[in-house]
């Protein structure tokens, strides 16, 4: 196999079965983990017309218990007891379900899986009380910027097309009391949930034979039916529009949406190819330029539908105070960017760059992402031609050429303006005005292709070197890591935290090689933990001391723009936003805001940087690279800023007992989360927390979610945020307020432990299923992420197998001592949320 090349055992094997399901098998080595997918060929656009929201609500129906397994036994809080992930989504035309398991128990998962799919209950209480679940949703929605452009694009349609109709549903569409409404659901369900209008994927470490096995038994029948012919909607915008949407808390933006239609089938893989162009920051591209011109932060193609040659295409730029005074000027310039890629750039060059890109990012995905990706139509495949899709490309620039967009201002400003435009249809209320933008004047834009991709061919000279550095941890991986590793660096500061918004500097500066990297096949991130800084990067190995090298003038000397864009990120994190679920904001602010230091406002610039090197200590670990790349990484190393030190044990940071730290102000819905720490980071505490959150976690969802219906995001499991691991419970509602939430969250505990005393066969199942320490021997990521949060911690490699070992023989009288200091703030409490605290017990920050 060439370097970067796809390995033949990550291409899908397809079958039809007699049934009539169209089956994709990827076999996997042993001990990977096993994944599935059904995608139903049909969706949110092919619900009965009086019913809005039918389809959606369908797919939650699914979830709560089949005929031959009980809402307390389905396919969630079984994929949740076992450690798995799981989710569905509906689209426009089709829905899809999937999830990931340990191999051993993926057998039970799809089973539960097809049976909810074939034979739902569809019981009319459990209606009644999901019906709510998507109330909040919708009313969540409602504040959603993506979903409020996509609903203010709908309304510039030239003919009536469902994707400018209301399909989210809500309390008044689902009508569950109504006999009508319930034929129409059981006669949806029994018109697309079949064979004939399923594919199923699945990747997992055993053989085609076993799978086809399996698929003949009881629970896993399907429905025999022919696939059902669906018709489509002209879809146009003929006259174009300039719109202005005000959203509450958004950042300004700039959509320009296409409406298309008749196009080859190609054109999915065309406007993929598009898309990484588009979304390219390397020097000669339109974002690099848009950003040079000081009007454009980030540039994105994103597709809200596609359908049998028809779709709307919107480009949408991220705009500075500068871009939002030159929109038409921007306008011009991204439709002769346009112009230039579909037929005028040179194709050769285009498509061998986008197969290099394909083929490296395919390498590092786990099961579940690997079956997201070949169900998708603008997958590329090894055997797609080149010359249709290049053909297709020139007719989609010849669309995008000849139509005039939708071109759409967003914003979070204008106070109580009300807008001239309503669009009831849309069932979301939409502050917007028609405007009319500057006359462009008649720029001449010089446009290429942008530098190629170093790290998709550079490769660093190898050399085998014994690790000498002693604050470099080398792992070996003994088991199949496809070419992958990982790498950590943290920086500690011995002279207290930076000052505030240095690493919003840092970040905005690596953000411009996040792209790059990511189509090396390289995952970057660069995470604040209050008390210090984490560089990660995970993926094709060979890349990694190379993506490193090359970032190291980005740390140690940041671009001028930097400072700049990292002052103007850090003055938008003082506030929600509105472009992203509040709860993860609050969550994402827990382990900076545990860092007890002031924030210091001195001025940002490169002093500033310079001295916050000269007082930084860094260590690293290294996770699955060759033993050839042991002297190019070692020779990187010695060039970081900060001095080398080894990671010593950590003196934890005294905390109040009780800490809430406020974010934001209440609103149409308000948000809690709960953070509470381990007490003691010793392998047999940690074992039992990690069982007590699995045997929480569907609980928790079932009781607060479904049962008090207190909102559609609700959760809680075992985290690591920045150095300290703990249990979070999160909730986001739009009816109950900061304290009745914590109020709920406690109740639950309280009974939750109640529970205990008298454990069911279920509770004492999950935690016999323990955790195999041979998982993470053969997990690549899994043994990274869970070695460098025990070192972040000042543990050593070992404690993720001790702890491991102590889940496998874990025992109810642990977990409800763990219960009790968990309860009793052993380890504290820690809450973020968007109001102030309730009582005294708490100090506030």
């Amino acid at each position: 196999m060439t370097p970067g090349s796809i390995p033949s055992d990550l291409l899908a094997v397809r079958r039809t079965l007699a049934n009539g399901l169209r089956l994709a098998f990827i076999q996997l080595p042993a001990g990977s983990q096993a994944a599935a997918l059904v995608r139903v060929h049909a969706g949110a656009h092919d619900a009965p017309g009086e019913y809005p929201g039918l389809a959606h609500f369908l797919e939650h129906l699914l979830f709560l218990g089949s005929r031959a397994y009980a809402a307390t036994e389905s396919l969630m809080p079984f994929v949740q007891g076992h450690a798995g992930q799981l989710n569905a989504s509906t689209r426009e035309r089709h829905t899809d379900f999937f999830f990931q398991v340990p191999a051993d128990v993926f057998d039970e998962a799809l089973k539960r899986l097809l049976d909810m799919l074939a034979r739902p209950l569809l019981d009319e209480a459990a209606q009644l009380r999901e019906r709510e679940v998507l109330q909040a949703e919708f009313l969540a929605r409602g504040r959603d910027r993506e979903t409020l452009c996509d609903a203010a694009i709908g309304t510039a349609l030239s003919a009536p097309h469902p994707f400018s109709a209301f399909h989210a549903g809500n309390r008044d569409t689902l009508v569950v009391e109504s006999p009508a409404f319930q034929q129409a659901l059981k006669g949806y369900h029994q018109r697309f949930y079949h064979g004939g209008q399923m594919e199923l994927l699945v990747a997992a470490p055993c053989g085609i034979e076993h799978l086809l096995e399996l698929l003949q038994c009881a629970e896993c029948q399907l429905p025999v039916a022919h696939a059902v012919a669906r018709q489509t909607a002209p879809l146009r915008a003929d006259d174009g529009v300039a719109l202005h949407l005000q959203v509450e808390g958004a950042r300004p933006l700039l959509d320009l949406a296409f409406a298309l239609d008749g196009l080859p089938d190609e054109t999915c893989v065309a406007l993929d190819v598009l898309a990484s162009w588009l979304a390219s920051q390397a020097s000669g591209s339109l974002c690099r330029a848009m950003r040079e011109a000081g009007w454009c932060e980030a540039l994105m193609l994103r597709v809200p539908y596609w359908y049998d040659g028809q779709g709307v295409v919107v480009l949408e730029l991220q705009l500075t105070e500068q871009g939002m005074a030159n929109r038409g000027e921007i306008v011009a310039a991204v439709r002769s960017w346009l112009r230039y890629m579909t037929s005028q750039a040179p194709w050769p060059e285009l498509w061998d760059e986008y197969v290099q890109i394909r083929q490296r990012g395919l390498l590092g995905k786990e099961p579940l992402a690997l079956l997201r990706y070949w169900v998708d139509p603008a997958a590329w495949t090894p055997t797609i031609d080149a010359e249709r899709v290049h053909r297709a490309l020139r007719t989609l620039g010849t669309q995008l050429d000849g139509s005039k967009p939708i071109i759409l201002t967003v914003d979070g400003e204008g106070g109580d303006r009300r807008g001239d435009i309503t669009a009831p249809h849309t069932g979301f209320a939409l502050n917007m005005l028609s405007e009319r933008l500057p006359v462009a004047t008649n720029q001449a834009w010089q446009w290429q292709l942008p530098e190629r991709n170093p790290w998709l061919s550079r490769q660093m000279q190898p050399r085998v070197s014994p690790v000498a550095l002693p604050a470099l941890c080398w792992l070996e991986h003994g088991g199949d890591s496809r070419g992958q590793g990982a790498l950590y660096l943290r920086w500690r500061f011995t002279t207290g935290r930076p000052p505030a918004g240095l690493w919003h500097v840092l970040y905005v500066a690596l953000r411009a090689h996040t792209v790059a990297a990511a189509q090396a096949g390289v995952e970057l991130r660069f995470d604040d933990l209050g008390g210090s800084w984490c560089l990660a990067l995970f993926g094709y190995a060979e890349a990694l001391p190379l993506v490193l090298q090359d970032l190291l003038d980005e740390l140690k000397q940041p671009p001028v723009a930097a400072f700049d864009g990292g002052r103007r990120l850090f003055d938008e994190a003082k506030v929600p936003g509105a472009d992203e679920l509040l709860i993860r904001q609050l969550l994402r602010r827990l382990p900076v805001l545990e860092s007890s230091a002031a924030e210091d406002n001195r001025i940002l610039d490169r002093r500033a940087v310079e001295r916050v090197w000269q007082g930084a200590r860094w260590d690293a670990l290294a996770v699955g690279l060759p033993a050839r790349l042991s002297g190019p990484l070692q020779d990187v190393l010695a060039a970081m800023p900060g001095l080398a030190e080894p990671a010593a044990e950590q003196h934890t940071e005294r905390f109040p007992r009780y800490l809430w730290s406020r974010f934001g102000d209440p609103g149409a819905e308000n948000a809690l989360v709960l953070f509470c720490p381990l007490p003691v980071r010793s392998a047999s505490v940690e074992a039992a927390w990690r069982l007590l959150a699995r045997l929480m976690e569907s609980a928790f969802f079932r009781r607060l979610r479904s049962e008090l219906q207190l909102g559609y995001a609700v959760f809680c499991g075992f985290r690591q945020l920045g150095e300290r691991a703990g249990i979070v419970f999160a909730v986001q509602s739009p009816s109950a307020s900061a304290a009745e939430i914590l109020g709920h969250i406690e109740t639950f505990l309280e009974s939750f432990s109640a529970s205990l005393e008298v454990p069911s066969d279920k509770v004492l199942e999950a935690i016999s299923a323990g955790e195999s320490p041979n998982g993470l021997s053969h997990d690549l990521r899994r043994r990274a992420e869970a070695v460098w949060q025990a070192r972040l911690a000042g543990l050593d490699a070992e404690h993720p197998v001790a702890v491991a070992a102590a889940m496998s023989t874990g025992d109810v009288s642990a977990i409800k001592a763990q219960l009790h200091a968990l309860r009793a703030a052993d380890g504290g409490w820690h809450v973020v949320a968007n109001a102030g605290a309730p009582d005294g017990r708490w100090q506030q920050r």
